[in-house]
């Protein structure tokens, strides 16, 4: 994960200093009531800070840019991934990392918005 979050980052701008946000689409908590969701966003979550924090203080840092990145709670529900994906746009995302239950809507949004994808585990199909 982290050579991808240094590949789009080195490919997003070479000017002057700037933060570049990752919006993260993630299913990493339950609704209240839901039991049953088995959150597989907890296997990914921490690696996501330990990523970015690794890239802001290697070449990326030197070069004065930086990472951030915003979560998203999906609950593996398609519709609020959907929106989610909607909502990050506004934010002024650089790039999307996820979601993981639900990603052809998502990508093709992302591909409308002109920002790249990485869904680290999709389902669909399955």
């Amino acid at each position: 994960m982290l050579e991808l979050f240094v590949i789009i980052a080195m490919t997003l701008s070479e000017s002057s200093t700037e933060t570049f946000t990752i919006g993260y689409l993630t299913g990493s908590q339950r609704r209240p009531g839901d039991l049953e969701y088995p959150r597989p966003g907890l296997t990914i979550s921490g690696a996501i800070s330990l990523a970015v924090d690794e890239v802001n203080h290697g070449e990326l840092g030197d070069r004065g840019h930086s990472l951030d990145f915003i979560v998203a709670e999906t609950y593996g529900e398609e519709v609020i991934s959907v929106q989610k994906t909607a909502d990050l746009w506004t934010k002024n995302v650089s790039a999307y990392v996820g979601p993981q239950e639900t990603c052809e809507h998502e990508a093709f949004m992302a591909a409308a918005f002109n920002l790249p994808m990485i869904s680290y585990v999709s389902w669909l199909g399955v």
